[in-house]
């Protein structure tokens, strides 16, 4: 009776033994590969990796062979090092090798197994900096190029306090060398505030970085979440993006990449998992215009197959929203439709599996040609123009008028000399109203007044944007300039 009682456990035990097996590469039939080939891996890794600010400021590059098991749905796992470079190096390339969950297992007698996998993490040396007291220092000579070798020939130094993951944490401070001495020359200030951006959380979002004395971003700006978690990184020059873009999933993978070039924009999206899903070029977007409709390259489901190659093929898109019912709960939403040479094409369809939301659209060269909506229960409503800017009465040329028939330059701020540009923010709300407005960029207290003044008499002049045949509220940014001369 006990011999039969124990049967069933030592089957379970070798099902657990036999599982638990983990083949080497020549032990298998085909062999573990990352979905779409070892280039998407070498990417993915290249964009995540973020080599950590003490070995950075060494210079530091090398390459860390990382062991890992490939399980036969695909996933990682029992990371570990082959190889070690420095305690904070290694600890980033295996968070970053651990995010990559894309893989074709490998096949041995006709079944997918597990298998060890060895990979190289490999990131480039840089020039190298000073980093003490938490700050990172450069110097520049006189023509404003970095001095490498001998720091005493510098005429100006740059601090820039940093935590060791490269998050701002203090002003930045530039100095400029005066009989032998640092004397304070300029400096950017540091600022937190929130975003305007939520997470899917409704969680507000904070954005953290240093502004120069226009209050234009200046250098790298992190957004954060409440939790103090990575959300998206960008790098500005007064005010404006340059270089690329990213921003995070929750696991801290990178979820998309923006590179601008020329005008246009390239976007790449990732899965959760680490799998490529989207290459797609985007045009400049202009307020008050009618923008080019964005290219699609390529395209692949969440399983590794790709359906749209060379801008041609047939799209499913999944994405997680809020409900048009109810706010509070969260659905799924579902698009689809066909691409040729990389715009939508034919007739296309989105729903939200709650009910709450329906569209269907026709599309020639990217463009709508007509469409009808519906919200709930609600009427369908047929439109032919997917997108309405809001408009004011004379376009862009008519909203300069009234800005400079209205706008009256306080006499407070022309004693005190004050000039500049008031950056203000507005919604245009669903009946031409204005509202939520907020003073971005701050000139002088009473210029500051004055502009919101100007907008906030603008109110109910504007015809409302429109999406999909329905009112929608448009935010805008308007600079409102100030000159003495």
């Amino acid at each position: 009776m006990r011999f039969w009682l124990l049967l069933p456990f030592l089957f379970f035990f070798s099902s657990v033994i036999a599982q638990q097996t983990a083949y080497q590469q020549f032990e298998v039939d085909t062999v573990a590969e990352p979905r779409g080939g070892i280039s998407f891996l070498k990417t993915f890794i290249q964009t995540n990796f973020r080599k950590p600010v003490l070995a950075e400021a060494k210079g530091i590059g090398g390459r860390i062979i990382i062991s890992a098991i490939v399980e036969i749905n695909g996933s990682v796992s029992d990371v570990k090092l082959m190889n070690s470079i420095r305690p904070d190096c290694d600890r980033e390339a295996a968070r970053v090798f651990g995010l990559f969950n894309a893989w074709k297992p490998a096949q041995k007698d006709g079944h997918a197994v597990r298998q060890q996998v060895t990979f190289p993490v490999t990131f480039k040396p840089n020039t190298p900096f000073a980093y003490m007291g938490g700050a990172r220092i450069d110097y520049f000579g006189s023509d404003g190029k970095p001095v490498l070798e001998d720091s005493s020939r510098a005429a100006f130094k740059r601090v820039t306090p940093m935590d060791t993951n490269g998050i701002p944490s203090g002003d930045v401070s530039v100095y400029e060398m005066k009989n032998k001495n640092w004397k304070e020359y300029f400096r950017l200030l540091l600022i937190r505030k929130k975003s305007g951006k939520h997470n899917i959380s409704n969680k507000q979002l904070y954005a953290i970085g240093t502004q120069n004395y226009n209050q234009f971003w200046e250098g790298e700006v992190f957004v954060l979440d409440e939790m103090q978690k990575l959300v998206s990184l960008a790098y500005y020059e007064n005010g404006k993006r340059a270089g690329s873009e990213l921003n995070f999933h929750l696991n801290g993978a990178v979820a998309e990449k923006n590179e601008e070039m020329d005008g246009k924009s390239t976007n790449t999206t990732w899965y959760t998992n680490g799998q490529i899903k989207q290459i797609k070029t985007v045009g400049e977007i202009k307020a008050l215009v009618q923008n080019e409709p964005e290219q699609v390259t390529a395209y692949w489901d969440s399983t590794g197959h790709q359906k749209v190659k060379d801008g041609n093929g047939y799209a499913i898109y999944q994405t997680r929203v809020r409900s048009k019912s109810d706010t509070v709960r969260h659905t799924l939403f579902i698009e689809q439709g066909a691409y040729k040479n990389g715009f939508k094409h034919g007739n296309w369809t989105g729903r939200y599996i709650d009910n709450s939301y329906f569209f269907e659209e026709q599309y020639d060269k990217g463009v709508c040609q007509f469409g009808k909506a519906r919200v709930g229960e609600g009427d369908t409503v047929r439109y032919s123009v997917l997108e309405k800017q809001p408009e004011f009465p004379g376009g862009l040329q008519g909203l300069g008028e009234f800005l400079s028939n209205n706008l009256q330059y306080p006499r407070k701020a022309q004693q005190a000399g004050a000039e500049g540009k008031v950056f203000v923010s507005f919604v245009v709300c669903t009946d031409g109203t204005l509202c939520d407005y907020e003073v971005l960029k701050s000139v002088h207290p009473d210029l500051d007044k004055e502009a919101v003044r100007v907008v906030q008499k603008m109110s109910g002049r504007w015809k409302p944007g429109f999406q999909r045949g329905q009112k929608v509220r448009v935010k805008y940014n308007l600079p409102i300039n100030f000159s003495l001369y």
